[in-house]
């Protein structure tokens, strides 16, 4: 059995972006950049301008780059508005009484984040800003404050807002099996797994390091918190009416209209109209604390520009290098490799979620979903999995990438809210805490 040119070009694409962090000490944009011009020399030397220009333009025309600029966008809009930290305050009248409370509170905010945007850099950023310094001042350790942060990062990634999903869903070899509606359902049944795992980690971490609740008078009476702050919970509107409209009764009723159809309903992109629509409901109810003039504004877009452009240049890499690995066959070999394997089921599950993981934590959700997803999701049914199981292990592995060293933008996002100086003392408990029990959990699912 031969390797084929995508195979080996995957590898070399990973081997050059690990030993440019590693080796070099240079960013993951770097290293990117670097893979993806090694790689596009695999079509041949005559056509690498072309290779080149064609993928670079295909992965800027795709939809979950512009859904990523717009949802670290709305991030900023939340921040300034002031509506993570009512939704913080929210919590933690429902819990902060509990043992590590703080802690609990940055994990069902984490989990609320993810139902809006499902970008775990953004996650650890804007959550973590309320929820780092005072994990810290209840008591948590900056080490494993910056953990629980970093470690939570990826709960988005699990859930139905992460763009992955729907790329997943639309890939050839899983469209036929299972569509968005019952993929959404089984994610987000999957994504409450993975809170529920993480919620017990808070746990383990409180008694193991002997967290004491909340102070008293950081806890608002809740119906104040109610009062105050319940127009957070507004944003769930913004979720739920791009998702009535295109999936559900009301898209079928709206199919059925000569002057709308099919066509009008398929062109409601959730993921586009999802952060649109809920940075309009947090300009509404958090409009006094938002700047009124163009300066003000501009210096909120300046204010993400670093991220966007770091983010943006990442995923525009990703694509474009998983543009050339699909070109080349590369998911057409590596079925190959796994079609060849005779192994038990589970172990071909185990190796499905491994594989997963270890491509998740160079590349991003989208590319790795673009490059190994249809792979995956095939070795899943052939191994005995419903497709609904099989997109929810697949989500969940790929959750695991907000945690994993060393390349990880949470980690380090985490380190500098926690003034964690060394970010290498993250690696060994979000590896043995949180990446692989999130990746048995898959397994299981």
């Amino acid at each position: 059995m031969s390797i084929g040119t995508g195979l080996i070009a995957f590898i070399v694409f990973l081997a050059v972006v690990f030993l440019w962090i590693l080796l070099l000490k240079r960013n993951v944009t770097e290293g990117l950049g670097a893979a993806f011009l090694i790689i596009s020399l695999f079509m041949g030397p005559a056509n690498y301008p072309s290779t080149i220009l064609s993928a670079l333009n295909t992965a800027a025309m795709d939809t979950p780059f512009l859904a990523t600029m717009l949802f670290m966008l709305m991030a900023a809009i939340m921040n300034r508005a002031g509506v993570i930290e009512r939704l913080v305050e929210l919590l933690n009248s429902l819990i902060g009484k509990v043992r590590g409370g703080a802690a609990y509170v940055s994990t069902c905010a984490s989990f609320m984040f993810g139902l809006v945007s499902g970008n775990g850099d953004a996650n650890s950023a804007t959550v973590g800003a309320i929820t780092v310094p005072w994990m810290k001042e209840s008591g948590w350790s900056p080490t494993i404050a910056a953990t629980i942060n970093a470690g939570n990062a990826g709960v988005c990634q699990a859930m139905p807002a992460c763009t992955a999903m729907f790329l997943l869903v639309g890939l050839e070899g899983v469209a036929e099996y299972i569509d968005v509606g019952t993929a959404y359902v089984a994610v987000l049944c999957g994504g409450v797994w993975s809170l529920g795992y993480r919620l017990l980690r808070v746990w383990l971490y409180a008694r193991k390091y002997d967290v004491q609740p909340v102070p008293a008078d950081r806890i608002k009476p809740l119906w104040k918190s109610f009062r105050e702050d319940g127009s957070s919970l507004l944003i769930l509107v913004g979720i739920s009416i791009p998702l009535v409209i295109t999936i559900g009764p009301l898209s079928t009723v709206l199919k059925g209209i000569e002057s709308f159809g099919s066509t009008g309903v398929s062109a409601i992109n959730i993921v586009v109209w999802v952060p649109i629509l809920v940075c309009i409901i947090c300009m509404l109810i958090g409009w006094k604390r938002l700047p009124h003039t163009v300066s003000g504004w501009l210096d909120i877009a300046k204010g993400c520009q670093k991220s966007i452009c770091s983010a943006g240049t990442i995923l525009l890499f990703s694509l474009a290098s998983c543009d050339v690995l699909s070109t080349l066959g590369f998911s057409e070999d590596l079925a190959v490799i796994l079609g060849n394997l005779e192994l038990p089921s589970i172990l071909m599950v185990l190796i499905g979620c491994v594989l997963v993981v270890l491509v998740a934590s160079p590349l991003s959700a989208n590319a790795t979903t673009t490059a190994i997803g249809a792979v995956t999701f095939t070795v899943f049914i052939q191994a005995g999995a419903s497709p609904s199981a099989a997109v929810a292990a697949f989500m969940i592995a790929l959750s695991t990438a907000g945690a994993s060293p060393p390349s990880s933008a949470p980690i380090f996002i985490s380190c500098g809210l926690a003034g964690v100086e060394k970010a290498e003392s993250l690696f060994k408990p979000l590896v043995t805490d949180y990446v692989i029990p999130v990746t048995l959990l898959a397994v299981l699912v």
